[in-house]
């Protein structure tokens, strides 16, 4: 009897006649991967990407009027509001524009320029708009010209730059930050935040089958971040200033540090060829944590890093297997880093007079009651706070071998 009732209620509750995507027909509206934010003249312009239902269906439901339809379009409206923009795409699309599956919002640089954050309440205030997605600037563009640009291997160029932006966990040079994530910092009083960035960047393209001279395309470049004071964007770091960032707020998931080794290191024996200038580390684990003293009435903030990496590349004559010589890439390393931090810290405090790096969190946890006091002023504060910075780099592995391959052996 039990299975009899469960069987009958399966095939109520689980029977599919009519596809839906939240309670509407799938037949009825349009799949947007992602969402492009412009103002011009005045004016909100929208442009979504929308998934062609007849592209990426089968051969046998392919048969219209073009016969090679395009796997995506990209409608656009105008408004003086963002909502009011969307309703503009619905009265020429033909299709109803469906924001739950998009997971990239794209904001023009004019547009983050002017200030977003007025713009941006229908993004939290609608239920269909999703929370994680990513949001990023684009950096001397409009989101439109963005939009639609695809070098990767996914069939959707919102999809293409999502996936860029997850390879964050191999390259410290970008940030990945969610619009709810965004929000979160615009209310901290200590902290303005930073978000990614997109810019366009033309490269060579090797083409076999056409054999073109030099032929080239363009793909979307993530490195570097914007910075913006509350709403609005001041800035930019670039890729280098963003792995010092993501060491001092202890967000460094992985990636290499490219450094210079000592020339006393190098090797005293016969090399082949040019005897090359870098080394590069491989980031295995990274943890930073940002200390809070009071001199003389004054703040003083101390970064520690400790990092173990792994040795990935020399092109130096060095002895890898001697210990006094990784002790001195270590230490190199160290002092990479150092400079990549200290770098960072001195653009924010001299070029963008803000904290961008949640130091006055830092202060608020170490010193509840001095916080209670510089809170409503710690913007003008952190310019003039004194630091210092403190890396040990331990490596823990060196490769599949000890002797570099430029390096004479038996000589």
């Amino acid at each position: 009897m039990i299975i009899t009732i469960y069987l009958v209620l399966a095939s109520i509750f689980l029977s599919s006649c009519i596809a839906e995507v939240g309670g509407k027909e799938i037949n009825r509206i349009a799949i947007v991967t992602s969402i492009g934010v412009d103002y011009e003249d005045e004016k909100v312009v929208i442009t979504c990407e929308v998934v062609n239902p007849i592209a990426v269906s089968n051969a046998s439901d392919a048969a219209s009027d073009n016969p090679n339809p395009q796997g995506f379009v990209y409608p656009q409206g105008m408004g003086d509001t963002v909502r009011e923009a969307i309703d503009d795409i619905n009265i020429h699309f033909d299709k109803k524009i469906f924001l739950a599956h998009s997971n990239l919002l794209i904001i023009g640089e004019e547009f983050a320029q002017r200030g977003i954050t007025d713009l941006m309440d229908f993004f939290l205030r609608d239920n269909e708009p999703r929370e994680d997605m990513y949001i990023v600037v684009a950096k001397g563009a409009k989101a439109y010209d963005i939009i639609g640009v695809r070098a990767g291997l996914s069939r959707a160029s919102g999809n293409y730059l999502y996936d860029i932006l997850n390879n964050f966990p191999y390259n410290a040079k970008s940030i990945n930050i969610s619009f709810a994530e965004k929000y979160r910092y615009f209310y901290d009083i200590g902290n303005n935040p930073v978000i990614g960035v997109v810019q366009l960047k033309e490269v060579k393209e090797l083409d076999i089958e056409k054999r073109e001279k030099e032929p080239k395309k363009i793909v979307l470049d993530v490195s570097g971040g914007a910075v913006l004071r509350k709403d609005y964007i001041i800035g930019y770091f670039t890729a280098d200033e963003m792995i010092g960032f993501n060491f001092i707020v202890n967000e460094i998931k992985g990636g290499s540090i490219v450094f210079r080794v000592p020339e006393e290191s190098i090797k005293d024996s016969p090399i082949i060829g040019e005897n090359g200038k870098f080394a590069t580390v491989n980031i295995l684990k990274s943890k930073s944590k940002n200390n809070i003293s009071i001199n003389n009435g004054k703040i003083h903030l101390t970064i520690n890093v400790k990092l173990r990496g792994a040795l990935n590349e020399i092109n130096q004559a060095i002895d890898a297997g001697n210990s006094e010589i990784i002790y001195k890439i270590e230490k190199a390393c160290s002092e990479r880093i150092k400079e990549l931090i200290s770098i960072t810290l001195d653009k924010g405090q001299k070029e963008f007079k803000q904290d961008n790096f949640s130091i006055g969190v830092s202060v608020h946890q170490q010193y509840p009651e001095l916080w209670k006091e510089i809170a409503k002023n710690w913007q003008d504060i952190f310019p003039e706070i004194s630091y210092d910075v403190n890396v040990e780099t331990t490596i823990v592995k060196i490769g599949l071998i000890n002797t570099p391959a430029n390096v004479r052996k038996g000589r």
